[in-house]
């Protein structure tokens, strides 16, 4: 039996419904459904009556609920202690995150982590906001490097580092010329967008409408699924993008991209570390410890500053 059927159980009767269970878990009601059935199915008998648009324990139910809450308590002081019992930090590390802290940020964090604890084993996995926050809500990830912030009330956020996103131009379009962009600007260029789900995006399209400029009436000749794919598109030709200044930093390097500011507005973003409400291993506890440091904090703010924007 998958122990994570035994906190499905608990968070439904905590949450009162299976729906609001399926949001906090970041599941489908199906899913959650599922799990239950399949908790019913192995002990043998009904554990929740549906009464209308509430849900009532049977005396198993209640019984299951008294005696499954004990096991998952003493299932986490138990991995705890054997946790702590261990005088080395090891193990291994599932580390999710937004495209550009994942491509751009993690590698120097990473080899800032590996040199203080050489026995812990980062795995990264890089996806889009929105799916990262799903993936940790349903605790497929330890950790995650996210550039929005959750909703969720389940995942709990700190900002660490703080990203600038900015206007990517070719170096032969005659708005590079000037030191700050008219945002009214952009509707006459084609424009490279982020797709949908993407922490810049987000971002973009708040900043941009709380401006008095509609994100919906720029030219979108193009959405890509990475900051880096923005970036390289710029390069190509194809239009202007709002793209992470980390993201950019290759081809400002080369001068093959100009970056500046839209007049009269900075898209400052902070990048948030993001847990979930459970027991983190020390492994992944001392890791979290390496991404919210201050070593960590100025080696990537450090990044942000090389590159005059005006």
């Amino acid at each position: 039996m998958n122990v994570n059927y035994f906190r499905t159980f608990l968070c439904v009767i905590e949450a009162g419904s299976f729906s609001a269970a399926a949001r906090q878990l970041g599941l489908t009601q199906p899913a959650v459904s599922m799990q239950i059935q399949a908790l019913e199915d192995y002990f043998g008998t009904k554990l929740i009556e549906r009464q209308g648009r509430t849900l009532e324990l049977t005396r198993a139910g209640e019984e299951a609920a008294v005696n499954i809450g004990l096991f998952v308590e003493s299932l986490d002081a138990t991995r705890k202690q054997i946790d702590e019992m261990s005088t080395e930090i090891a193990g291994p590390v599932l580390l999710g995150a937004s495209t550009v802290p994942g491509e751009q940020l993690c590698p120097l964090l990473f080899s800032m982590l590996i040199k203080r604890f050489p026995r812990v084993r980062p795995r990264l996995i890089v996806d889009s906001t929105t799916s990262i926050l799903e993936k940790l809500e349903r605790r497929e990830l330890d950790l995650a490097l996210v550039g929005a912030q959750p909703k969720s009330a389940s995942l709990r956020a700190e900002p660490v580092y703080t990203d600038e996103i900015v206007l990517l131009l070719h170096p032969t379009n005659p708005l590079a010329l000037q030191k700050t962009v008219r945002g009214e600007a952009l509707y006459r260029e084609p424009f490279v967008g982020r797709v949908a789900g993407s922490g810049s995006r987000i971002v973009y399209e708040r900043e941009l409408a709380a401006a008095g400029i509609i994100p919906g009436r720029l030219h979108a000749v193009v959405e890509v699924g990475s900051a880096v794919a923005a970036v390289n598109a710029v390069e190509a030709g194809i239009g202007v993008a709002l793209v992470s200044v980390f993201a950019a930093e290759g081809a400002l390097r080369q001068n093959t991209v100009v970056a500046r500011r839209l007049a009269g507005l900075t898209m400052l973003r902070p990048i948030y570390l993001v847990t979930n409400n459970r027991y983190l291993s020390r492994a992944v506890a001392e890791t979290a410890a390496v991404l919210r440091s201050a070593e960590a904090r100025q080696a990537i703010e450090g990044r942000r500053g090389l590159w005059p924007l005006e």
